[in-house]
């Protein structure tokens, strides 16, 4: 979940790759919430949350759970479960008593593990809902690209029926993360495509820096810089379409595949990973990175508060998306919207709908940035200053709605994650990985058959 869910020890947010922790929160006063709401006559609500009490994003929600509360009259009683939310409730979604109307956590929890169960509501009409104290509807206010993200996909990738989730903020990979200080010229001028950024590159390498920090024992940290060159060259269902590809031949025929592991190799080989990399324990590398060890770190938006307590004096967190391959478009931004789900046995379903319209007003989502320090989903709303630069990119639409699809979720981890470890690692040059990928792929679905 968030980075703050991090204190858990969950790897939610690194998944994404296949939202940054800020000061504790003080509860929300009740004038914080928009007007107009009637009261329900002493109906109940009850949510379970991914937070663990405690936590920023417990006192958020717990902040809007009173405002809520106050002005509708509908009694709200919150579970913190922690990281384990999802998984706790599986259980009780085929039982005929649901303990709970809403479950609030990643986006990937709910639209991956609950939504296939058939247990979670189809909430088209809540983007239908206007956000109260407004004339905008859910829908209106989030885009269409966080409603497309909080649909459930099917085996093949295709959307399979209607949003299930109501985010009330996101998180991105593929961000390039530095020390603004250290660069000031790339906070109002960052690369525009990967050949600038290797100008930059080369020039730490010439000082004697090893200027690319990264956490080789996240696979899918190490996994960033490929998927990212093949999206930027061959398009964003690139990995999907080689990898659905029986025969394997579709890594080894399209010379892309093999231009986005020389781009690899050339980093890998050419010494621009900091020592140590590929035998680190996580996170050991970013916290180098924090201390000026290492200059760039590719990374999610829950970086800086990962690291924000190990950081060097005055470290200034700066980013920006991760550049284009020259002469192509920029990858879109790998976004996960995360919020809440409503349960189709929920006793308190026309509350719950309620509530979800209700926790997207401005003045809630302007505590998400600077409260929590995530990235509100409302479009307008700003950033926390590290993540503007993402928020401006997610703000334009400009981001990756392509779902990978569910059922190669073990393709990943038995042939792709492995082989691209050995070539960011530079144990296999450009065209042994691809080789491998024909090879390996064509084994993998024929041990299926």
């Amino acid at each position: 979940m968030a980075s703050a869910k991090s204190a858990t020890g969950s790897a939610a947010r690194r998944t994404l790759a296949a939202v940054a922790a800020g000061a504790l929160v003080v509860a929300m006063t009740a004038g914080c919430g928009g007007g107009g709401e009637t009261s329900s006559g002493g109906k109940q609500l009850t949510i379970w949350s991914s937070w663990l009490k405690g936590q920023p994003g417990q006192r958020f929600l717990q902040g809007v759970a009173d405002d809520f509360q106050a002005r509708t009259g509908i009694k709200v009683t919150i579970e913190w479960k922690g990281n384990a939310a999802a998984k706790a409730l599986l259980p009780a979604l085929n039982s005929t008593e649901m303990p709970t109307d809403i479950i609030e956590s990643t986006g990937g929890a709910i639209t991956n593990a609950l939504a296939p169960t058939g247990g979670l509501l189809d909430l088209t009409d809540v983007y239908q809902m206007k956000i109260p104290g407004t004339d905008q509807t859910v829908r209106q206010a989030v885009g269409d690209q966080a409603m497309s993200l909080s649909t459930p996909v099917d085996g093949t990738g295709a959307r399979a029926g209607g949003p299930v989730q109501v985010p009330y903020w996101a998180s991105s990979s593929n961000v390039v993360f530095y020390n603004g200080k250290r660069f000031p010229e790339l906070v109002s001028a960052p690369p525009q495509d990967w050949d600038q950024f290797m100008t930059v590159l080369d020039a730490q390498k010439a000082k004697g820096r090893k200027p690319l920090a990264l956490d080789g024992s996240i696979q899918s940290y190490s996994a960033l810089y490929y998927t990212s060159f093949l999206s930027s060259i061959t398009g964003v269902d690139a990995l999907a379409k080689a990898s659905l590809d029986k025969s394997g031949r579709t890594w080894g025929s399209d010379p892309g595949y093999l231009q986005a592991a020389e781009m690899v190799e050339k980093l890998a080989r050419g010494g621009y990973f900091i020592d140590g990399y590929s035998a680190s324990k996580f996170p050991a590398m970013e916290n180098k990175w924090a201390n000026d060890e290492a200059d760039f770190n590719v990374n999610g938006t829950w970086l800086p508060g990962e690291v924000g307590k190990v950081a060097a004096a005055g470290f200034d967190f700066r980013a920006f998306p991760f550049p284009a391959v020259k002469g192509k478009k920029a990858p879109p931004l790998p976004v996960a919207v995360n919020g809440l789900a409503i349960l189709k046995k929920a006793k308190n379903a026309d509350a719950a709908k309620q509530f979800a319209a209700f926790l997207l007003q401005r003045s809630y989502q302007e505590q998400v940035s600077t409260q929590l320090q995530d990235i509100p989903v409302i479009k307008g709303v700003p950033a926390p200053g590290p993540l503007q630069a993402v928020k401006d990119v997610f703000d334009r639409g400009e981001i990756n709605t392509f779902r990978f699809p569910t059922g190669l979720a073990d393709y990943l981890t038995k042939v792709f994650y492995e082989l691209d470890d050995q070539l960011v690692f530079g144990k296999i040059s450009a065209r042994e990985f691809v080789d491998k990928m024909v090879s390996q792929t064509a084994a993998y679905w024929r041990s299926k058959n």
